[in-house]
């Protein structure tokens, strides 16, 4: 008897147990790159609706944090995600609710790695694959909903995953999952997509394996297929329960509307498209990710499996689009990518004894961790807290101890921290037309260059004390002899009406 026999005799398997190893430090790999300092100026606004839920016990339908705009239709779509993380900073302030989102991005990166070993990967090209997709979107764990929409895109993924395997009933837990995602995001969206897209993709490839004898893995009979469809049809009456009804179905192409027609596109996301000298950068994971896909489309086209070159296409086009769906690409691709390198490499793989093998994908995920840290550390500071030189702390501190009176002006990007840390209304927040009408938005951005525009802005929401820290506002208030500086803090300078 061989020394692995005699160990799998008394229970043990080695291999088994690197497997489990190799898993587990992934997961908690994961979960590191999340723990990350509060940077994000929409997590204060989040903090300040879930508190007047909490105090008012019922959803907000209107703009209740601006005085410019306090009565503007404002439905809350995130209302879950924000009572969550209110309920979590009472129970532990901010490093709770940080540790949480953490635990959200693990279990997310958790289910794509079991997606990858659902579709036959090698679980030490499964697990490097699934880490580098987690590094690939570490600049979007930030305390937002969409951290727990990357979670709900993933187990939908596993279920439909699973139902190709032949789990056709458990294609039932996409319904609570699809009512949790109306009240968490407004990209519930593409929970219907995915389902819709799979079950497109799904009708397509049994038409093929009608006409074509090499289509793999075998497509579901007509009864399985007409329960995926049942089940992608039912997700958008599903959608529905949500404060705003029907609007979440529009929601991400009439804000996209309203960005591109305002000319603000640019502003309000995080980029148009991902910039080519950042993939050897920021977005090194992602480059590598991408190059893996690309790859892997190669074999997903010979084996006819339409259902994943649409997914990979789908999700890297935008993330090309826009960097604020890597994230959504990262989950969607990793399992496929996984997959098709471990066919690529299965000889090779072979060769290499499991203890050396298991030994290089531990220094393969080392090197990983250290590398996606390293490529967005400055932007997504490692650690609990908030993050230094981003919030105007010092300087509020200074306006409510000597100017706790009177209309404040402040830019979009800190309207939700003054609003959680004051309670006083502020001029703009950093939910931009989601909650203001496009034409004042525009006017506020139209305020950096016109000194018309913003000395009309100034007179017309008579405001008496403002903090700026963009250089070019600055100047404004330095040129207009009406106004005086009176601090200058480490992110904005404080101007007073004399």
């Amino acid at each position: 008897m061989t020394d692995q026999a005699a160990a799998r005799s008394h229970g043990g398997d080695p291999r088994r147990a690197a497997r489990w190893v190799l898993g587990i430090l992934t997961i908690a790999l994961s979960f590191a790159l999340a723990v990350t300092k509060v940077s994000s100026y929409d997590t204060w606004v989040h903090l300040s609706l879930g508190r007047w839920m909490a105090e008012n016990g019922q959803v907000p339908r209107a703009n209740l944090l601006s005085y410019t705009q306090p009565e503007r239709a404002a439905i809350d779509h995130q209302w879950l995600f924000q009572a969550g993380l209110y309920g979590l900073w009472r129970i532990g302030g901010l490093d709770a609710a940080t540790l949480v989102k953490a635990a959200v991005v693990a279990a997310a990166f958790g289910v794509v790695l079991a997606t990858a070993r659902r579709k036959g990967s090698d679980f030490v090209v499964a697990a490097v694959i699934v880490l580098v997709a987690a590094g690939a979107a570490r600049f979007r764990f930030t305390l937002r909903p969409q951290v727990v929409g990357l979670l709900l895109l993933a187990l939908c993924a596993f279920v439909l995953e699973c139902w190709r395997a032949g789990a056709t009933r458990g294609l039932l837990a996409l319904v609570p999952l699809q009512v949790v995602w109306a009240n968490v995001h407004g990209s519930a969206i593409l929970g219907i997509g995915l389902a819709g897209g799979f079950a497109a993709g799904e009708t397509i490839r049994a038409a093929l394996a009608r006409r074509m004898a090499d289509v793999s893995p075998a497509p579901r009979g007509r009864h399985e297929l007409a329960w995926l469809w049942g089940v992608a049809f039912a997700l958008v009456p599903l959608t529905l329960l949500n404060p705003g009804g029907a609007e979440i179905l529009s929601l991400p192409f009439t804000h996209a509307g309203k960005q591109v027609a305002s000319g603000l596109k640019e502003l309000l996301q995080d980029r148009a498209a991902v910039a080519w000298s950042d993939l050897g950068t920021r977005h090194a994971c992602f480059a590598v990710l991408g190059v893996a896909t690309l790859g892997s489309l190669v074999a997903s086209i010979s084996r006819r499996d339409v259902t994943e070159v649409g997914l990979c296409l789908g999700a890297l086009a935008a993330a090309l689009f826009s960097e604020r769906f890597i994230d959504l690409f990262a989950v969607a691709a990793a399992p496929i990518a996984a997959r098709s390198l471990s066919t690529l490499f299965r000889r090779p793989l072979s060769r290499i004894g499991r203890p050396l093998l298991y030994a290089l994908g531990v220094a393969a995920l080392a090197g990983v961790a250290v590398m996606a840290t390293a490529a967005s550390g400055a932007a997504v500071p490692f650690g609990l807290g908030i993050a230094d030189g981003r919030f105007p702390e010092h300087e509020l501190a200074f306006i409510q101890e000597h100017h706790p009176a009177g209309n404040l002006f402040n830019e979009f990007e800190h309207g939700g921290y003054i609003a959680w840390r004051t309670r006083r209304p502020v001029f703009i927040d950093s939910r931009g037309m989601l909650a203001y009408e496009p034409r004042f938005f525009r006017s506020y951005v139209d305020a950096w260059e016109s000194r018309e525009t913003w000395r009309e802005l100034m007179e017309r929401w008579h405001v008496r004390v403002a903090l700026v820290g963009r250089r070019s506002l600055q100047a404004m208030f330095r040129a207009d002899d009406r106004w005086e500086q009176v601090f200058q803090g480490p992110v904005c300078a404080v101007f007073v009406l004399k």
